[in-house]
Parts: C-alpha cells; structure tokens; sequence
C-alpha cells in the first residue's frame, strides 16, 4: 500500500482537548469505536436480510463461495484457499470436501496437468454468489443514502489515512496486504497500470 503523501499524515495527529473530553465522557464514540460499530451494523443488517438460499449455508462456506466468485476464471487450488483464510491444509481438504458434498464446490482436472484438481463453483454456489453479490448492492445503496459524491469520496480518503496511519507503524504486518481505500488514489493507480500496459503492447 502506497503512504499517504501528506505532510501532515506522518506527524502524530493533535486531536483537540475539546474531542478527547467528549470521548473520555462517553458522550460520543471515538472514531475506532465507531468505524466497529458501523461493522457490526452492516453484518447484523446483511444477516438479517441474506438472501433465502444462503440461510442453510454456514458463515465459513459462505466466504469461500465469495472469494471463488471473485476469483472466477481463474485456477484457485486447495492452497489457495489455505493462504486467503490462514488454515491448515487438513482444514482445507475437510471444509472442501464437505462443500463439495453439499453440492457447491467441484474439482476439476487442469488441462496442463491432469493431476491437479482446481476448485470451481457449482450453479447451485454460482446463484448464491449471484444472490449475495445483489444483497450486498441493496445494502450499499441504504448505506450511502442522502450521501453526495463529493462525501462519500472524502469519507473514503479519510479511512484511507486512518488505515495508512495505523499499517505504517509496522507493528501489523506487511503493508502489501492492505489496498488503498481512496476512490480517487485508487483510480489513479488503475489508470498508471492500464496506460503502462497499452504502451507495452504498442511497442
């Protein structure tokens, strides 16, 4: 993840007295308080309204159709899914294979080489992605209401400080692993790469 280039994100932030009192009084949360508040919020609201197929689908199946879904196209094999979630290999082979039982995950052979096995979604878990992927839409729409452009892009830089502010302490790991939640830095860095691969073909 690229630093924030403001002058003022590398300094220790002086959050005014008048703020600290209001948090230290419990009149208001804190910033960190709020942005797990607000979390807690959307999963709450995302569970409550999931979508009917999904209601019989446990939490951990749930994130492997999405990342699958995301991933769709491409060969994602067993240790693919051990590095995204950090679990064992044992864990993997178990949950997939119970997934695969459960009719949402098949193993298919890779045409370079006919002993791997690529793990692919099934249309039962293809209509379940179709499904979440529109719930999640709903709630962005509810989420964002009376919002302008100009705010939500603001909003977004902000949790982009906050984010580089707290990864470049280093004390959380490699910063690589965190993208940039800027709207604009995030275009930005689309259009470089996108122009960098036009001027590759062109020559």
């Amino acid at each position: 993840m690229c630093s924030v280039t403001s002058e003022t994100a590398n300094e220790e932030s002086s959050v005014s007295p008048q703020l600290v009192e209001i948090w230290e009084n419990d009149r208001c949360k804190p910033p960190s308080v709020a942005i797990r508040a607000l979390h807690n919020v959307i999963n709450r609201y995302l569970y409550v309204t999931r979508p009917e197929q999904v209601k019989d689908v446990s939490g951990g199946n749930i994130d492997i159709i999405v990342f699958l879904d995301h991933h769709e196209g491409e060969e994602i094999f067993p240790q693919d899914v051990e590095r995204r979630f950090g679990v064992t290999r044992s864990t993997a082979s178990r949950v997939l294979a119970l997934m695969e039982r459960k009719g949402l995950v098949a193993r298919e052979s890779v045409p370079r080489d006919a002993r791997l096995k690529r793990i692919v979604l099934t249309d039962k878990s293809r209509a379940i992605a179709k499904a979440l992927r529109s719930n999640a839409k709903q709630m962005e729409n509810k989420l964002l209401a009376r919002l302008s452009d100009t705010e939500i892009r603001q909003f977004m830089h902000t949790l982009d400080v906050m984010q580089t502010n707290l990864v470049s302490t280093g004390t959380i790991g490699d910063e690589s692993r965190y993208s940039r939640l800027d709207i604009d830095e995030v275009c930005r860095q689309q259009d470089e790469r996108q122009d960098d691969e036009e001027g590759k073909e062109q020559r």
